[in-house]
Parts: structure tokens; sequence; C-alpha cells
């Protein structure tokens, strides 16, 4: 970037002499120009004066380069300085239609007497008053025309003489960043100041600040550049974690280029892979588990059926069949439950959305529940008439609110309630109990699966601690939560079923 500015600053630099040159010689040109139209004889004399090569060319010998022709047409002057820096090549158009070139041998302080010598002799040739002559001249001229009294300069008694003499005084500044001309007024105590002329400074303050400036301004573009690429290649990595993370296991990301986030990208595609391979592989066994199991779970209930058969006057043998048809039965439902959870575990099941009516299908739950005997399930609230519709799959929030009920009457005292509302476009359903509820320290695990918070695997409690798992991601399906709290009202536990009414696609 440094060098970029470098170079910058020198290409701005030649446009800028150039620029400087042109007005510094223009007033000079103009008026070689005007007093060789008027007296083409004075050529010799002008060009000894200016220590320069003058040359004139008719009207119909324009210049060819078309670019450089329509600048002198438009009163502008072309200044061409040699690579030494010894020479400068100028042209410029005269008064009367015809081009002017002038060579000069860069020698500044002569082209600066000469320059007031000629301004003096074209005001007397003029007969105009000095102030309006110099007025007229000063749009040619890029510094200063002016006069000034010879008694307010600091110029010493020697000085003086040499512009009785009708020599022209050079000065130049201290620093030597400017020189002034001054040339006196015949007979009179003034003076005609030419300047001062600025002398050209490749490193004024603006255009380094200018450079500097857009240095800065490139630096920030492509610092910006960098950090919005690295930003944007770390966003489409975090979408791909997301995705992992919602259960989308295709989920990969770009590992292009040898940098850093590309190593990133790969050593998360290989990761993503991995995972894909292991949780395939487990489906697939916990699939096969559950399947293989039901023919020797069918084979057994149907032999303790013959035995059944064929013994059923032994009350003890009865008893113990009975038995092994409820322990069978509890490996059915648990193999059936270990299906569901394995189905909503697989990133992303087929949820057929339609408009139902939740309170309708929460009313069906408890008429369909089968809670022991001392304990009673009822729905509170307003009933399905009325209720908002709202998109969801009814099987999978039947099977939730199932869950959550046959959950409750399993530890509930007496009684279960049902209770649905919806509030800012949010369905929500409620089941409380007046069991001894749950510990708040054991919210957080309680929807883990195989999870049971009394470690028991007794009938009384029941359960096989997938039952509230599969509640938690049928409401991850939906888009909503599952939350456990404390029922204020029974005392036992409270369990929320929390989704948006309308399904986002």
């Amino acid at each position: 970037m440094a060098i970029l500015c470098a170079a910058a600053l020198q290409l701005v630099n030649l446009v800028r002499s150039a620029q400087f040159y042109e007005e510094v010689s223009r007033g000079s040109l103009h008026l070689i120009g005007e007093r060789l139209a008027s007296d083409p004889g004075a050529l010799a004399r002008l060009e000894a004066a200016f220590d320069a090569t003058i040359g004139i060319k008719g009207v119909d010998e324009a210049p060819e380069d078309e670019y450089e022709r329509a600048r002198l047409e438009r009163g502008q002057v072309i200044v061409t300085v040699s690579s030494d820096g010894r020479t400068a090549s100028m042209r410029s158009r005269m008064p009367d239609g015809q081009w002017l070139y002038v060579d000069f041998n860069k020698s500044s302080e002569l082209q600066a007497r000469a320059t007031a010598r000629l301004l003096l002799e074209g005001w007397q040739r003029s007969g105009d008053a000095l102030d309006d002559y110099l007025a007229q001249l000063q749009p040619y001229f890029g510094y200063p025309l002016s006069v000034v009294d010879l008694d307010d300069l600091e110029v010493s008694a020697s000085d003086i003489a040499r512009m009785e003499y009708g020599d022209v005084l050079v000065e130049v500044a201290v620093d030597g960043a400017s020189a002034d001309a001054l040339a006196k007024v015949p007979g009179s105590d003034q003076v005609v100041r030419l300047g001062p002329v600025e002398k050209f400074n490749p490193y004024s303050f603006r255009a380094v600040f200018v450079i500097v400036t857009i240095g800065v301004l490139l630096i920030g573009l492509g610092v910006y550049w960098v950090v919005n690429t690295f930003e944007t290649r770390l966003r489409k990595l975090e979408q791909a974690t997301s995705r992992l993370s919602q259960g989308h296991l295709n989920a990969r990301v770009s590992s292009s280029g040898g940098d850093a986030v590309g190593r990133l990208g790969h050593s998360f595609n290989k990761m993503a892979e991995h995972i894909q391979r292991l949780i395939s592989i487990q489906r697939e066994m916990v699939r096969a588990v559950s399947h293989e199991l039901r023919t020797p779970v069918a084979r057994i209930r149907f032999g303790a059926q013959i035995i059944e058969d064929s013994v059923f006057d032994d009350p003890f043998v009865a008893k113990q069949l009975a038995g092994m048809d409820s322990d069978i039965q509890e490996l059915d439902e648990l193999i059936d439950e270990i299906l569901t959870y394995a189905r909503l575990e697989e990133g992303g099941p087929v949820l057929d959305f339609q408009k139902i009516n939740v309170a309708e299908v929460a009313q069906q739950v408890v008429g369909e529940a089968r809670p022991p005997e001392q304990v009673s399930v009822s729905f509170e609230g307003s009933g399905p008439e009325g209720f908002p519709f709202s998109e969801a799959e009814s099987r999978y929030v039947h099977r939730a609110i199932q869950n959550l009920v046959g959950n409750a009457g399993r530890y509930a005292k007496a009684r279960v309630k049902v209770r649905c509302s919806v509030a800012d476009d949010i369905c929500r359903v409620d089941v409380e109990d007046d069991g001894p509820g749950i510990p708040e320290e054991d919210w957080d695990r309680v929807f883990s699966a195989f999870a049971r918070l009394d470690d028991s695997r007794t009938r009384a409690s029941g359960g096989y601690g997938l039952g509230l798992s599969i509640v938690r991601r049928i409401m991850y399906w939906h888009g909503g939560r599952a939350l456990v709290g404390r029922s204020d009202e029974l005392g036992g536990a409270r369990f929320s079923l929390i989704w948006p009414r309308v399904h986002a696609d």
C-alpha cells in the first residue's frame, strides 16, 4: 500500500507540475505573442531577452494532436519540461490566431526579468493607466500583478539604484518557497511587482493529505474485505453447525482454501460425516433390535396362551401366566416407545401440518385416559367450540398430550387437570397433577431419554423413561418447547406444551 501511495503521489505530481508550469508561463507567452503580433521584428530581441528559441507557425499549421490543439484553442498553454529539468518547450496561441512555440533554457530569474520588462513596454505602448493595464493582464498570469510604492519596499539603496537604471530586481524568500520580480515604473516612485510566485512543492500538505487519506481508505476497504470474507465463511460454518444441531446430519461447508477457516471447514465436514455414520449405525441397530425383539415376544405370548389353555384350572400357574402376560405387554410398549423415539430423533420426520382444534384433541385424550382407580382426569377451561385452530400434526400432538396425561396419572394422588389456551398466536397445553411434583434441580434432565428420577423399576411407578423425551422431540419439530414447573393450584407437577399456531415454512 505504501508503494501504491508513493506511485499515486508521483502521478499526481506529474499533473500538478504541468499545471504549475502552465500557470507560471502563461503570462510570459501572452506578452510575447502580443508583442510579436504587433511587431514581428522584435523576434530576435525577445529571443535574446528570454534566452529562448521562438517560432511562429501559420494559422493553417495547427498541431496534429487533436487533444493538444483543443487545449490551445481554449487559450491554455502546453508546457513540456525535459527529463533533466534544464529546458522547457511551451506552446500557445497568439492573438492573431498563429501558433507560438517557445523553447526556454530554464533560467527562472532571466525569464522573470524579461517578463517584467516586456510588461512595462506593453503598458507604455498601450497608453492605459497602469492599474487598468495590470487588471487586463491579470487573467493571463498565475500569480498576482500589483503596484507598490518604492518607499514601502525593504530594499537596499544599491538595489534601488539598479532599478533606476532599468534593472529588474528578483527577490527570493528566505525559505526559498517564493520569489518576486520588481521593476520600477519609469518616471515615478512606484514599482510593478510580479508575484509572489510560489515554488512548486511536490510534497505539499494537501497532496500528501489526499494521498494518505486515499491510502487509509484503501487499507480500510482491504481490511473490510478480508474481515467480511472471513466473517461470511464463519457465518456459513455457524449455519451448518446450527443445521447439524437441529438434526440435519447432511449439513456440510465449503472447505476450499488452505487458510484456517478452510482447515476448520474440512475438520467440521469430517466430524459431521463421523457423527452421521455413528448415528446411522445406532439407528439401524435400534431398529434391528426393536424389530427382532417382536418375534420372540410374540412366540413367548403364543406359548403362554397355550400353557394357559392347558392348565386353566391351576390358580398358581394362572397367576404366573398373568404376570408374564403383563411383562410381555410392557416389553411390547417399550419396543413401541423406542421405535417412536428413534423416528423422532432421525433429523426431521415428515409432519403433515394441518389446522386442528387442540382443545378437541385434548378432550379426546382425557376421554381415552385409563388412570388408576383413585385418580380422576378432567379437562378445564373453554371447550372446543370457538377454540382457535392451529397448524400442527394431529397424531403427534395427540401422542404428546397422551404421554403427559399418562405420566401425571401415574404419580397423581387424586386429580389430573388438562387446560388449553391461545395467546399472541401461541398455542399452549398445561397438564397438572396433585402428586409429589418434581424437584427444581431435576427440571433440566426430566426430558432426557431413559431418565427415571426415582430410580424405580417397579410397576408402582411404571414407565420407561422415554415418554417425556418423545414429548420434547414432538414439540421441537413443531417449533415449540416442552416445559416443567410446579402447579400453583394442585401442588404437584405442571407440564406445559408451547408452540406457534402458524407453522413457519
